[in-house]
């Protein structure tokens, strides 16, 4: 199996999501509601979506930056929580994303307003090919085990979160060229959103990879 070879390759870009100021900013649930509403969705990836990598620093216990303000600035850990919480695994995309934090903050009645406010940033992201190509499982789990985050990223969250492809694009591939859909499957159960340390990521990507592949 690890040595079979695939019709197609799996070819490896990344990129990066350079922060632009979206704009808008929030003092209260209010504005922060407006601002999630009008927002594009590269906004709403980078607000929850990006945290993923360890330099986009949130605590551990929250899991976007909406979440991170409305603890630190409106002192509301109930809300935070329940915001943070918000699911962001396969199939959902940044709109489904928007629509679940807008009800959650809609059903809020705080009205406190912050000293700090929410800034809102978007990106536009700056792909590029890696040079890396993968022919084969044991290929596959080499690159993964060592290539930039930046393409792990790319590939597994920001393209099917952004609703360029349904699925995250290692599934897609292993299922396609290796029927191998109890992998894919359990790999599109992994929750992006949860993360806020790109290579733990990493880890349980490869630790599915290869226990499905060598039990």
């Amino acid at each position: 199996m690890l040595d079979l070879k695939a019709k197609k390759s799996f070819e490896f870009h990344a990129a990066y999501y350079p922060p632009i100021y979206a704009g808008r900013k929030a003092y209260t649930i209010e504005e922060l509601i407006d601002g999630i509403r009008k927002v594009d969705g590269f906004s709403l990836f980078y607000h929850v979506f990006h945290p993923v990598f360890s330099s986009h620093v949130v605590p551990y216990d929250l899991h976007n930056d909406f979440a991170f303000w409305l603890r630190n600035e409106l002192h509301d850990d109930s809300l935070a929580y329940k915001v943070s919480d918000v699911e962001g695994a396969e199939p959902k995309t940044v709109e489904q994303v928007r629509d679940e934090i807008l009800k959650i903050l809609e059903s809020s009645t705080n009205k406190t307003r912050a000293q700090k406010p929410f800034h809102f940033i978007t990106c536009r992201p700056v792909v590029f090919d890696t040079g890396k190509k993968a022919n084969s499982i044991g290929e596959f789990i080499d690159i993964i085990s060592n290539i930039t985050m930046r393409s792990v990223v790319y590939h597994f969250v920001f393209r099917r979160a952004m609703g360029y492809s349904q699925r995250n694009d290692f599934s897609a591939w292993l299922d396609e060229e290796f029927h191998v859909s109890n992998l894919a499957d359990k790999l599109s159960k992994i929750d992006p959103q949860t993360y806020v340390d790109e290579e733990t990521l990493r880890q349980d990507i490869l630790l599915i990879v290869n226990k499905v592949i060598y039990q």
